[in-house]
This record gives structure tokens, sequence and C-alpha cells, in this order.
């Protein structure tokens, strides 16, 4: 059985909650309640912590810079990985690490599944939460404030880029998008997500070699996952999205998985935490 390297962002300073942080430690602790004769996946587990001082900024600042080291040295040594946050501003380390690791950075996709696009800056955002903004750190549109945050002079190109699930977005940030021409699919017009996964892999493996997947939990309807932070109705429900992973599994472009925004103390009998597990033996276990 194969390893499986995850890391886990103990963090929530980019959203407006305090628990979010511990998902990767609870979903550590759900796998390893597993009998032998279950487990499907063997995951190595590291845990990153941010600074205990210095200003949000700064330490936010610290926290992505570990952890683009993480998935640079994991993209150069071609090794899958799994990335558990913590708030969605981990991303900025996530895929800025990807992007250095890469001998190609201009031929990499990045697949974002998110009730919201994430794509504000400091100007125009209407709560300054940083979790709202690492798409536009990630395109090369972030301000000054942000721009410092990010952990690589390489950017996503937008053609590269497609959102999925969105139905939840300001005006200011859906305009940024639309100037640089990123494909969005909104919540409302899936009829079912596998053929749009499908077709958004497709699309981006003819130009990219190396293909990223982005998930904020809150894209599923929190009828499955009410343990997120910013839930929005109409959401994708999450059997649709276990069965589209399912029929990616392993696929040989995708070089990572990243889940964010699970927060416990708005979960219901651990339905959400048990869905994670689920969409993580989706894609990365063994049919």
């Amino acid at each position: 059985m194969a390893i499986l390297h995850a890391l886990g962002i103990v963090s929530c300073l980019g959203g407006p909650l305090h628990l979010c942080g511990y998902a990767a430690e609870m979903l550590r602790d759900e796998f390893s309640r597993q009998l032998p004769n279950q487990k499907r996946l063997q995951i190595q587990w590291q845990l990153l912590h941010p600074e205990s001082q210095g200003l949000k900024e700064e330490k936010l600042t610290q926290l992505n810079k570990a952890i683009s080291q993480f998935t640079e040295y994991w993209t150069k040594e071609n090794r899958p990985f799994l990335i558990v946050g913590g708030d969605h501003s981990c991303a900025m380390g996530t895929w800025g690490g990807v992007l250095n690791g890469l001998s190609q950075p201009g031929q990499f996709g990045l697949i974002w599944l998110d009730a919201h696009m994430d794509a504000n800056t400091f100007a125009t955002s209407p709560s300054g939460n940083i979790h709202g903004m690492p798409v536009a750190a990630l395109l090369g549109r972030a301000d000054e404030k942000l721009a410092a945050m990010y952990p690589s002079p390489r950017i996503v190109k937008p053609e590269n880029l497609i959102l999925i699930g969105v139905r939840n977005y300001e005006k200011e940030e859906y305009e940024l998008l639309r100037q640089a021409g990123v494909e969005i699919v909104f919540a409302d017009q899936i009829h079912g997500l596998a053929p749009v996964l499908i077709k958004a892999i497709d699309k981006l493996s003819q130009s990219c070699q190396s293909i990223g997947i982005s998930i904020d939990l809150d894209v599923v309807d929190p009828e499955d996952a009410p343990g997120v932070e910013t839930p929005a109705q109409d959401g994708i429900k999450a059997s649709e999205l276990l069965a589209a992973l399912s029929l990616i599994n392993r696929h040989p472009k995708v070089c990572g998985l990243e889940l964010s925004e699970f927060t416990p103390e708005k979960d219901i009998n651990n339905k959400t935490l048990r869905l994670m597990k689920a969409l993580i033996e989706a894609f990365y276990a063994k049919p």
C-alpha cells in the first residue's frame, strides 16, 4: 500500500472562527480508528502550526512559506499529496509551492471547488478575512498587503483556473475574474457534478502537465456538510462529489488534493468529518 503524504494546517488565521485548525488532527484520529482490514490508505501525517508571536499578517506570511516548502518538495519528487486546512487562505501556500516546484509553471492547472470566488483583495473585501482572497493572490491580482503573504513569484494563468460550484460572491471579485478570463461554473449550471469535473480535467489536460484540486467544503450543500465556516444554501450533494472524485481516482495529472474550511463547532454528529474522510478515500484509495 503506497504512502500518501499529508500536511495538516493547524490554523484559522485567515477566517472568522477559531476551531477550523483542528480539522487535520480530528481527521487523522478518524483514520486511526479503522481496523487494519478496513484501511484503504496509508497516510503519513505532518502538522504545521503558525508562529505564536507577531501580527496576523506576519504569521500568515510565514505559515504560507512553510506550507509551500512541503508542496514544492513533493512536487519536485513527483509525490501525490493531501493538504488539510484550516481556512482556505492556506491555498496560497499549497499551490504557490507547487508552482515553485514545477519546471514549467505555466503548465499548471487548478480546479477550485467552492461556494465562493475567494478573489477579493484587502481593497474589496467587506470582511477583511483573508480566506476570501487566495484566488486573487494565485492569479497575481493581489494588492501589496496580500501579495506579501503569497510565497511565490509564479502565478496560475487565468486560462488554467476553473471555479466550480460558485453561488455566493461580491461583484468586485466577479469583475476581477471576468476581466482575467477565468472560467466559472456556477452551482445553478450544474446538473450532475461528474461530467463537469471530468470536462474540467480534460480541458486542463490539453495544456497542463500538472493539475491541482482545491475543495472548500462549503461547495457541498449544508444539509450534507454542516460543519463549515461560511455555509451557502443550494450546494452540491455530497454523493455527487464523492462519485465525481471516484471517477477521477488517482488521475495521473493530479498532483495534489486540498480540503479546507471544516469547522467542528458547527458539525452535526461528525457528518462533515466523515465526509472529509470519504472524499480522501474516493480520490486516493485504490478502487
